[in-house]
């Protein structure tokens, strides 16, 4: 069962019997083991206490990374920027907790090894008056017992004696070491200092182990008190300064996106100016080409027309020349094949006949 400040508050150990002093040895032990289980669980407590910080820190860079996921698209630089910025955040933050942190928790440590030691001190000088107490306990039933062994003989001694040898006869018992009436008395008075010896004994380390436990209580609760509101103060702060970094990612976030798309209208629009002008002097270059290719197809086709007009002149003078030609070798051939004619019908009838053999 955890021990609270409550139980540490309201402790209350069973008193030894009439004659110790200090408390129960075994409730004093269990009371330690309660505080040593108290302890380890306000460290279990402080472990987890981290574990709910560094599952916050991982939330806020989940968050960071999933804003840094949602504005990837509108731009690169600006993912990487705010992945560094959150980097750069956390790894401070995550330094600032941890230094806090660890700071109180080694205060707590100290305490609680303080307290331990207090306790383990107490628990030293219980065994220690422990020691003391059964030591003059066991004096003080030795001399009871030697002045009740010694009790009949002297009452024997004292009713055979006249009164007027009371004295000689003490005399002689005390010389010879026999108890006395005030042997008697003596073991009294130191029985009776004994226990006033151990009564006060047993109050002054009730007193001081009922200041140190309430001490280690005292200071065990603030120790705890002080941890917990840390580190609700340090999970507070962060999730603050999360909250914060994040909301001025996502505001420098949404500013570089406009920035972005400002700049895109503004490329957009002067590429687009770009290409008007360039489109406009290609139109006005191929205008100028067509023009030029019509002038030099309208030249070549005249000088064309030049040259066939040319050739068919040409080719006329050649038919006209061809016609010519014609008429005068057709009139040459037949001039020619009319002066055969006539020498052939001149020719001598005997050279015809002779041929003809």
């Amino acid at each position: 069962m955890p021990l609270s400040p409550a139980d540490v508050h309201n402790v209350a150990f069973n008193k030894p019997p009439i004659g110790k002093r200090g408390y129960n040895e075994d409730e004093v032990d269990q009371f330690l083991d309660l505080v040593e289980d108290t302890l380890a669980q306000l460290q279990d407590e402080n472990d987890e206490l981290r574990s709910l910080l560094d599952e916050a820190d991982n939330k806020s860079s989940a968050s960071a990374g999933a804003g840094a996921a949602a504005s990837q698209s509108s731009s690169v630089d600006e993912s990487k920027l705010r992945s560094e910025i959150e980097a750069d955040l956390r790894s401070k933050i995550e330094k600032e907790i941890r230094a806090e942190y660890d700071e109180k928790l080694n205060e707590s440590r100290k305490a609680a090894d303080k307290a331990q030691s207090a306790a383990n001190e107490a628990k030293a000088e219980h065994e220690a008056t422990k020691k003391e107490l059964a030591q003059a306990r066991q004096s003080a039933e030795a001399a009871s017992k030697s002045a009740a062994a010694e009790k009949p003989a002297n009452a024997a001694a004292s009713s055979k004696q006249a009164p007027a040898a009371d004295a000689p006869a003490q005399a002689t018992a005390d010389a010879s070491g026999m108890a006395t009436p005030a042997t008697h008395m003596q073991a009294a008075k130191v029985l009776g200092l004994a226990q006033e010896m151990a009564d006060r004994l047993t109050s002054d380390a009730q007193a001081e182990s009922k200041a140190m436990l309430d001490d280690a209580r005292s200071s065990s609760e603030k120790q705890l008190s002080e941890a917990q509101a840390e580190a609700k103060r340090l999970v507070d702060d962060a999730q603050q300064k999360s909250t914060k970094q994040l909301n001025d990612a996502e505001t420098r976030s949404r500013t570089m996106v406009q920035d972005a798309e400002k700049k895109a209208e503004q490329t957009t629009s002067d590429a687009e100016s770009r290409a008007e002008a360039q489109l406009r002097q290609a139109n006005e270059k191929a205008a100028a080409l067509r023009a030029d290719a019509e002038k030099k197809h309208t030249e070549v086709m005249n000088t064309v027309k030049q040259q066939q007009t040319a050739l068919e002149a040409r080719i006329e003078d050649l038919r006209t020349y061809e016609r010519e030609y014609r008429t005068r070798l057709r009139t040459m051939l037949e001039s020619q094949l009319e002066e055969l004619e006539a020498r052939g019908s001149a020719a001598p009838s005997g050279d015809i006949k002779s041929n003809n053999k």
